[in-house]
């Protein structure tokens, strides 16, 4: 085993495999089995093939220890010694031939480690027997023996490899080291690869934790679990036992460490969530197919330990306002006893036999709240008894209403969610409100309201166009009775929409949203129209002429007039118009004719005075040169604003 640097719990990599490689060290040969394994090159390693049937028996000869499949436990290095009786093959160069000792921390062939970094170099050699029937064959000239005394220390070159394993290691997965056989060929001999734990081996690993993302939530919710604070999951380093229990074959190890590196899963066969309602014995087996705890991976400097993910789904038939333990639970395949005395009752009956190792969390099957759907109200005609069922929804059983608002004569609620309502009821509005609950302990509130009158028409606002700087009168259309019309409204794309009384203002170009409402009376309800979309275009105000009188010589070319503008801004176009007496073309008799003296576009700011300069058509210029005796002319001053309306702006006297 080697010592570790220790990542941060956000980096830890993924589970690993056992993959056995023949090497030769220091002139003898060896076997390396990986439990927590690293970068592979593929040439370097070949992955053990499941068998059913194992090809050696393995005994204790002489000293401590135990054997429990392909787990040897308890053993004493330096005395205890470990007789294989294994098959022999028709084909000799795949007999058994060498059984050695290895550290489980890789079984990889890079640069930085090693197949032979990882092995003791005290191989044991098999002999063959012509009497012996204890291998697995049973027959005579068909076994061969070797037997393998545990060195009394491990020597490999890797100077962090160590057998048995550090507390460190074992806290993060890695327990046991490797006892393996190959063949006189150098090829591994499927299914005899053992686990070896030592008698120093004392100190139980530090026992795993659990953190789940919600506490509490309905049965049936899913909610995400992740390592707590402490501890690992220290049975994930056995990939190759966990296949080997599901009869599958273990995953090649991964070609690199690291927070996304590693490989593996524990099969989710192997894993089971319990949830025990507290203070009783009630047990609700749970699923635990969405887990994914990962195994350790070494890199040949920093171990990776196993890492919990995944989700679990709290169990349909959790009891409602009951707090539950729920236990996470992995089979356990090591030789240490579980980290939950009672773990046969925390987690049921073990696998196989095996004990389990858990860890547990509480969880909360929250209440569900009762929510009431439609109708939340009714209408009914003056003069007429009504009832009206109340409905609801996230109930767990019969629904029990109780009315906690203040009494209103004519209008109550059975205890079934049944609203009735008198014929005593005069026109008007009535509400009722209280709470609901269910067997199961849901509960929630309700509200009703019961419209007690006659509906009105339709009702509606017509007044739909206006101009910045200028209040729009809202005017409607619709409703019935007696009842006062009010407005509300809100911004759309304008901004400053006011409303005071029947009138509205807004500061910008754009639009208002206005609502009409229309009060009840003794005999309608109240109404209230659409929301209606009120268009603001650009603002035109009161343009005044200031000028009374304005001399026009005969070779005058422009009419200066002033102008004050209030209200908003003024614009538009601005044009003078006279009834004028005289010639109107050379050699022309005298008339009388309507023409067109002057225009300008005009654009004056609100509450301003400007002068504005005409330029004198021509016509009224042909007016001036042919007529030197003219009279006072009175021009008639008119604006046209920007939505096409026209308006007398004044009088202007033309003086010779």
């Amino acid at each position: 085993m080697k010592s570790e640097t220790r990542k941060s719990r956000a980096t830890r990599s993924h589970r690993s495999t056992v993959s056995s490689l023949l090497v030769v060290v220091a002139g003898c040969v060896a076997l390396l089995g990986a439990v927590a394994a690293g970068p592979v090159s593929s040439a370097s390693a070949s992955a053990v093939a499941h068998v059913s049937t194992p090809p050696c028996t393995v005994s204790v000869s002489v000293g401590t220890g135990a054997i429990s499949g392909d787990l040897i436990s308890n053993v004493t290095a330096g005395s205890t010694t470990i007789k294989f009786d294994c098959n022999t093959s028709s084909t000799s160069s795949t007999n058994p031939g060498f059984v050695a000792e290895g550290s489980l921390l890789s079984a990889v062939g890079t640069s930085s480690v090693t197949q032979a970094a990882e092995a003791d170099t005290t191989p044991a050699v098999f002999s063959a027997s012509s009497t012996d029937t204890g291998c697995p064959a049973g027959v005579a000239g068909q076994c061969t023996i070797a037997s393998f005394t545990i060195p009394s220390s491990f020597t490999a070159s890797d100077s962090q490899a160590q057998c048995p394993p550090s507390q460190a290691q074992i806290n993060d997965g890695l327990y046991a080291c490797e006892i393996a056989v190959a063949s006189t060929s150098l090829a591994p001999i499927a299914g005899a690869e053992y686990l070896v734990t030592y008698d120093t081996q004392a100190t139980q690993p530090t026992a795993p934790s659990i953190v789940a993302a919600s506490t509490s939530g309905l049965p049936g919710s899913t909610f995400k679990v992740s390592d707590g604070s402490t501890g690992h999951w220290w049975d994930d380093a056995l990939q190759t036992t966990q296949a080997a229990f599901e009869s599958t074959t273990p995953l090649s190890p991964p070609a690199t460490c690291g927070a996304t590196g590693g490989y593996g899963n524990v099969p989710s066969s192997l894993l089971v969530t319990n949830w025990i309602a507290q203070g009783t014995t009630l047990a609700i087996s749970g699923s635990a197919t969405g887990v994914t705890l990962s195994n350790d991976c070494y890199d040949g400097k920093t171990l990776y330990a196993p890492v919990l993910s995944g989700t679990i789904t709290a169990p349909s038939t959790l009891k409602l306002g009951t707090t539950y333990t729920v236990y996470l639970c992995e089979a356990n395949f090591t030789s240490y006893v579980s980290n939950d005395a009672n773990a046969a009752f925390d987690c049921g009956p073990g696998l196989g036999g095996r004990s389990w190792i858990d860890a547990s969390f509480t969880f909360t099957a929250a209440l569900a709240p009762i929510v009431q759907s439609a109708p939340l109200s009714a209408t009914t005609a003056p003069g007429t008894a009504s009832s009206t069922q109340l409905a609801y929804t996230g109930n767990s059983g019969t629904v029990s209403f109780v009315q906690s608002s203040p009494a209103v004569t004519g209008l109550s609620v059975s205890p079934t969610g049944l609203v009735t309502g008198a014929a005593t009821l005069t026109a008007g509005s009535y509400t009722i409100s209280g709470t609901d609950s269910d067997p199961a302990g849901d509960s929630g509130t309700w509200a009703f309201t019961l419209e007690v009158g006659t509906a009105q028409s339709a009702l509606s606002v017509t007044s739909v166009t206006g101009h910045v700087g200028s209040s729009l009168a809202l005017t409607t259309s619709g409703g019935s009775g007696t009842g006062a019309v009010s407005f509300t409204v809100t911004n759309g794309t304008a901004s400053g929409c006011t409303v005071s009384g029947t009138s509205l203002t807004a500061t910008t170009t754009g639009t208002c949203v206005v609502t009409a409402t229309k009060a009840a009376d003794s005999t309608y309800l109240a109404a209230s129209s659409p929301a209606t979309t009120v268009t603001f275009a650009v603002g035109d105000g009161t343009l005044k002429l200031l000028t009374p009188r304005a001399s026009v010589a005969s070779n005058a070319t422009v009419l200066p007039l002033t102008f004050h503008c209030s209200v908003a801004t003024c614009r538009g176009t601005v044009s003078l118009t006279a009834t004028l007496r005289g010639r109107f073309s050379s050699g022309g008799v005298v008339v009388t004719r309507k023409i067109d003296i002057a225009s300008a576009g005009i654009a004056q700011p609100v509450n301003t005075n400007k002068v504005v300069k005409f330029r004198l058509t021509g016509a009224y210029d042909a007016y001036l040169r042919l007529n030197a005796n003219r009279g006072t002319a009175i021009a008639i001053v008119v604006i046209k604003t920007t939505d096409a309306s026209s308006a007398p702006v004044g009088r202007v006297s033309l003086l010779k």
